[in-house]
């Protein structure tokens, strides 16, 4: 007897306690012990198992090149905060805005220097935009929705020097082993192709930028009234109350333009030498070795960003303190990557990619799959509230999907990723829609009424997008 439908179970299990509980990471361990059990069936067995599977998962370079990376990133974001980089060009920039339109420009003129990360892109321009706004009395709720929306669904579409390409470069990776097929493409390769399937990040960005002018829904009629109140609950950027050393914009400016500019430099170094790298830059980009280029490139940026503040008395004992304190702020959603990609490998074992090609690739028609796979990381995350913890469930099963039912793997990924995006900017549960309202000191209950009208407008638009084309998609695969 086939037996391979077991192999759905764990990722059920999960997907189902983490929609009831709200709690990602118990729901992971869940499914996870479940799954470890029905491949050794016994308890110890189990276990020995689950505890395999991460420790083969932290044993992967890719992996740990990942983790090492987005932990200090996160705590190089900490430093620059205590350094008083934002305070500075908060107050610089204050001198050039003389309207409510002005904010709003200024807001989206702010992505070169706050695009490496969409929380950085929260906390960092939304301490720069907040005194603004209150100055020019702008209804929280609707500067909440600009933020937001101006984070998560740019980032997602920047395919260098983001935390998000090398969390999607090891998603797809591990989607191409949990189905069992060899990429004829990098993983990096495949995640610049699916960047104009994206649709619902384009579609929003394209809908937020509009509003500035033609508001569909207007904001609650109670304006900002008093500074000094807002001044009293800073929320997300109490750290910024009490920099280190002084506040200059240089701290501000360095960290972001080495990120930046050692990124490209050694994207350009690791993949040149490569086989696929024609000497162009852009194949040069895709055959790089994109968790290697960009760890590297954050490490120098660390040392280059330590020294410059330590010439400005900032003590190294402290700054090694927040370098630490930022990280560990990011522990939470490690251990999610870890055991979700785990939960991916037992799946594997248990013969998911068979399954799939069994039961559902011969039957579900192949211009279905993009729509399909947008509205269920959708809806998954929308009830999560994490796309990163969504898209790690989700992409295994869309690759194999993708693989058996012959439809196109860039628009299958690009489905999970921005559907994930979706959760992000609109979900009551998403921490990316907490930390835009608690960063402008905004009611989340208005903020998301606002918003609303808004996103989901942009859902509907995106899946008749991702119906279109893989109709199309599918035309022409025949």
């Amino acid at each position: 007897m086939d037996n391979t439908w077991l192999s759905i179970i764990p990722a059920t299990i999960t997907i189902a306690v983490a929609i009831w509980s709200k709690k990602v990471l118990p729901s992971l361990l869940l499914g996870l012990l479940v799954g470890s059990y029905l491949l050794n069936h016994s308890v110890i067995g189990g276990l020995e198992t689950a505890i395999a599977n991460v420790v083969n998962i932290l044993s992967d370079k890719g992996n740990l090149q990942v983790l090492l990376f987005l932990y200090l990133f996160s705590g190089l974001i900490a430093m620059v905060r205590k350094a008083g980089g934002i305070t500075a060009f908060s107050a610089w920039v204050g001198n050039f805005v003389k309207s409510e339109e002005g904010v709003f420009f200024t807001l989206w003129a702010l992505f070169p220097v706050t695009f490496i990360d969409c929380a950085f892109r929260i906390i960092g321009a939304g301490s720069i935009i907040r005194p603004l706004a209150d100055k020019h009395k702008i209804a929280k709720e609707r500067l909440a929705f600009m933020l937001n929306n101006t984070a998560s669904p740019i980032v997602e579409l920047i395919p260098i020097a983001t935390t998000f390409v090398g969390f999607n470069i090891a998603n797809i990776s591990q989607g191409f082993k949990a189905a069992g097929a060899s990429a004829k493409q990098s993983a990096y390769s495949i995640l610049l192709h699916s960047i104009p399937f994206q649709f619902f990040s384009i579609v929003v960005l394209a809908i937020t930028f509009l509003s500035i002018f033609f508001q569909w829904k207007k904001p609650s009629a109670e304006k900002q009234k008093q500074a000094a109140k807002t001044e009293a609950s800073k929320g997300m950027d109490m750290e910024d109350d009490k920099p280190e050393i002084k506040p200059r914009m240089i701290n501000l400016a360095i960290p972001m333009v080495a990120v930046i500019f050692s990124s490209f430099f050694f994207f350009w170094y690791f993949g040149k030498s490569k086989d696929g790298a024609d000497g162009t830059i852009s194949s040069i980009i895709a055959a790089t070795e994109p968790n290697k280029a960009m760890l590297v490139a954050l490490f120098i940026s660390m040392i280059i960003t330590g020294i410059i503040y330590w010439l400005q008395k900032y003590p190294l004992k402290t700054m090694t303190a927040d370098l630490i304190a930022g990280g560990n702020k990011l522990m939470e959603i490690l251990a999610i990557l870890v055991m979700a990609w785990s939960l991916g490998a037992v799946s594997q074992e248990l013969k998911l990619s068979d399954f799939i090609q069994q039961q559902i690739g011969t039957s579900l028609p192949g211009w279905s799959i993009p729509v399909s796979l947008f509205i269920t990381a959708s809806a998954v995350t929308y009830f999560l509230g994490s796309g990163w913890a969504a898209s790690a469930l989700i992409m295994p099963f869309a690759i194999s999907l993708a693989v058996s039912g012959g439809s196109g793997i860039p628009i299958c990924v690009a489905a999970v990723i921005t559907g994930g995006t979706f959760g992000d900017v609109t979900s009551p549960v998403a921490g990316m829609t907490n930390m835009a309202s608690n960063a402008v000191d905004a009611d989340q209950a208005k903020y998301l009424k606002y918003a609303n009208p808004y996103n989901f407008t942009a859902l509907v638009l995106a899946a008749i997008l991702f119906l279109i084309f893989g109709i199309i998609g599918s035309q022409s695969l025949k």
